[in-house]
């Protein structure tokens, strides 16, 4: 096989497994979601592979089949659209050798600017307004997810009664809009570099740039400003009480990652099995308490230092 055919066939794969994964949210919607945040993956590994130029034909390709799939500039598009912008955009930056800070920090950015314009140009088309439309979407996916609940047997009381709330959960959803979407997107990310750093890391290549993920720290001073944004949720003033809910949202994410690196040090060291670490981030991830443990373990690493890391650097020193 000629390295052009090889090249071709490397981005068939690409846009089929982009398909793949695309076919599997819509025909799963209650997992949707989940299979969903494995988009960037095949657009990461073959922009790795075949570089910039050629990388950038698998996230092209795969959009346009979408929009026709889909047959409007929906919200959705531009979800499964940024979910591929990602992709390409994490292996633009991986492959300057950024740390995983810049890394996580320069997608989001940029995945975000670009969509919020593209979103913006799409309004200037319809006749609702940017607040309009968000509103209707908030309002179906609510809509939606009380459907979910009905199919997989919760108790049709308990639906009537947050449907009756539907307006107040819509309203609070809109609020904190932007720290959703940005937690999302940052969680979407620091995913699909775990993912990739384990792929790559069975073929021989090691991102050793990133540093030992399990030793990973939030700056200390950032407990702080969380602390801060936390008082400014009790100012009697609506704009500030917003902003400092969604920055502190955001923060509590960063937490969330130093956490999950405590106890993923621990795992390492105590040389815990596959099935029980699997066991325990599945249950991590689908139980909010759980989640709430590990946001707590990671912002009280700053003061306990569960890893002993700033002991072992001073001993260093």
């Amino acid at each position: 096989m000629t390295h052009n055919n090889i090249i071709i066939r490397d981005i068939l794969i690409g846009i089929a497994l982009c398909m793949l994964i695309f076919i599997s949210t819509l025909s799963l919607p209650l997992f949707g979601f989940f299979i969903a945040l494995l988009l960037p993956q095949p657009v990461l590994f073959f922009r790795l592979k075949l570089g910039k130029s050629k990388g950038a034909i698998i996230p092209i390709v795969a959009f346009l089949i979408i929009i026709t799939v889909i047959h409007s500039l929906s919200v959705d598009v531009f979800f499964y659209g940024s979910l591929l912008l990602i992709g390409f955009l994490i292996g633009n930056y991986l492959e300057q050798h950024l740390s995983i800070e810049k890394t996580i920090l320069y997608t989001t950015l940029t995945t975000i600017g670009i969509c919020l314009l593209l979103f913006f140009l799409h309004t200037f088309t319809n006749d609702k307004s940017f607040l309009i439309i968000i509103s209707d979407y908030v309002t179906k996916n609510i809509e939606l997810s009380f459907k979910i609940y009905s199919e997989i047997g919760i108790d049709q009381k308990q639906i009537d009664s947050l449907a009756k709330s539907s307006d107040i959960i819509t309203q609070i959803i809109i609020k904190i809009l932007p720290s959703m979407l940005t937690t999302m997107l940052v969680f979407i990310i620091w995913l699909n570099i775990l993912l990739i750093k384990k792929i790559l890391k069975k073929d021989g290549v090691v991102m050793s740039w990133l540093g030992i993920l399990n030793h990973w720290k939030a700056p200390e001073h950032l407990v702080w400003f969380a602390i801060l944004t936390l008082g400014s949720i009790f100012i009697p003033i609506e704009s500030i009480k917003s902003l400092g809910l969604n920055i502190f949202i955001v923060l509590m994410l960063i937490y969330f990652f130093q956490g999950i690196a405590i106890v993923s040090f621990f795992f390492t060291k105590k040389k815990i099995p596959f099935f029980l670490k699997f066991f325990i981030y599945t249950l991590i991830a689908i139980q909010q308490i759980f989640a709430l443990l590990i946001i707590g373990i990671g912002f009280f690493d700053t003061w306990f230092d569960f890893r002993k890391l700033n002991l072992k650097q001073n001993l260093q020193n």
